[in-house]
């Protein structure tokens, strides 16, 4: 009898000596997502809200990295805290280096984000550009559909964002309140020529609009612009209007949404 009762003592140790591994397994897998969760969280807040809404190639990589960092962190048990940490934090600052660069320099965003694609222009499709995005017609089509454009004649323009929307313009009189409703003569619009971007002259869409830097110079300094380095962002467009944005110009912010 004693001897039994020393082997019952030793299998109910056993056992809670089991049941505490599992317990202390279960609430370190809880304290993992906890912590992935967490770091998670901020780094979307310090990347930003583009990361979450519009995603280039970049972005995409970045997400799809980050969250399989957090994924394996919360259940690879193999993994320590601290790699897992470093990597998300890593992979955190990563986009706002490369953000940096891109504000810095208008030459790297357009390498890091892409610029737009021209799909279709005055209601003729650009072949060439569908096959280099990887379109193909009926993409195009369905994309238009959920646009609210059933008819690609009614379209002007339509451009394959860097985020992979599209966005579109309507002929002037396809537009929802038609001039042709009005009776009045439609004119034809164009698409705005960036003509300066981020104190940066933009020479080759200059000559596309038959202007020159001297012509620009000039329209700057009746608004009292001296120095280039000081517009934002200047564009003309399909009428010969000239919009300048100037840089710190301290406009009030109005945003009911807030």
């Amino acid at each position: 009898m004693p001897g039994y009762q020393v082997k019952l003592k030793e299998n109910q140790t056993s056992q809670w000596g089991v049941w505490l591994n599992i317990m202390l397994d279960n609430i370190d897998i809880i304290f993992r997502n906890l912590i992935a969760v967490g770091i998670l969280f901020l780094v979307t807040l310090v990347i930003g809200k583009k990361l979450i809404s519009q995603l280039n190639f970049f972005d995409f990589i970045v997400g799809i990295t980050i969250g399989s960092i957090a994924a394996a962190l919360s259940v690879d048990k193999t993994i320590t805290y601290s790699h897992g940490i470093i990597s998300l934090l890593i992979w955190g600052l990563i986009p706002l280096v490369v953000a940096k660069i891109a504000l810095a320099d208008i030459r790297a965003r357009r390498r890091l984000d892409g610029v737009p694609t021209l799909l279709v222009q005055n209601g003729k499709i650009l072949e060439d550009n569908l096959k280099k995005e990887k379109y193909h017609v009926n993409d195009l089509l369905e994309e238009l559909r959920l646009k609210g454009v059933f008819n690609i004649a009614d379209l002007n323009f339509a451009i394959l964002e860097t985020s992979g929307q599209i966005s579109v313009q309507l002929k002037p009189e396809k537009q929802p309140v038609t001039v042709s409703d009005l009776n009045l003569s439609a004119t034809r619009q164009g698409l705005c020529a960036n003509l300066i971007i981020d104190g940066k002259i933009l020479y080759q869409h200059l000559k596309l609009v038959n202007r020159d830097e001297i012509w620009l110079r000039e329209e700057l300094k009746k608004q009292n612009i001296e120095d280039v380095g000081q517009v934002l962002l200047a564009s003309m467009d399909g009428s010969g209007n000239l919009y300048i944005d100037v840089k710190d110009d301290q406009v009030k912010e109005f945003n009911v949404l807030k």
